[in-house]
């Protein structure tokens, strides 16, 4: 079942974050080591945890990046393929001013793309979608800055 998206703010229980991350005008995307192929950072968002801090824990995690701006995007429901139960999550856009060591994780790498590779972990024409609307906000937000 596809995910849906809502306005920011809109969902409550956040249990995931997904970060689209840019750097130097590309994407970073992680290499996950099991699943042998790339993805935004993301992850739970542990108790007692926000998701914005969740955003910063993973981003870390899994790319390195500590200096970056860290934007709010928009919350989702993702419904689980028995019908009944979903998950909410938000999305960041991290804008990195610099890339960091990346720290021992379930991450082999990072790599920086123009779009969404082939080899991406999850449904690439929804990540198609997901990155050009991601794009669209921040020219719009570049705009008005």
């Amino acid at each position: 079942m596809a995910k849906k998206n809502f306005f920011l703010g809109q969902l409550d229980h956040i249990e995931f974050v997904v970060i689209f991350t840019k750097y130097q005008n590309k994407w970073v995307l992680c290499w996950h080591k099991r699943r042998q192929s790339f993805e935004n950072p993301g992850g739970h968002v542990e108790p007692g945890e926000t998701a914005m801090q969740a955003a910063r824990r993973e981003l870390y995690e899994e790319t390195g990046i500590t200096d970056c701006e860290l934007i709010p995007l928009w919350d989702y429901e993702q419904p689980w393929d028995d019908g009944i139960h979903k998950n909410n999550g938000r999305v960041y856009l991290a804008l990195a001013r610099s890339l960091g060591e990346l720290p021992e994780s379930e991450m082999g790498k990072i790599e920086l793309f123009d779009g969404v590779p082939e080899n991406f972990t999850y449904d690439r024409n929804e990540a198609i979608k997901d990155f050009e609307m991601v794009e669209n906000m921040l020219k719009a937000w570049e705009k008005h800055k």
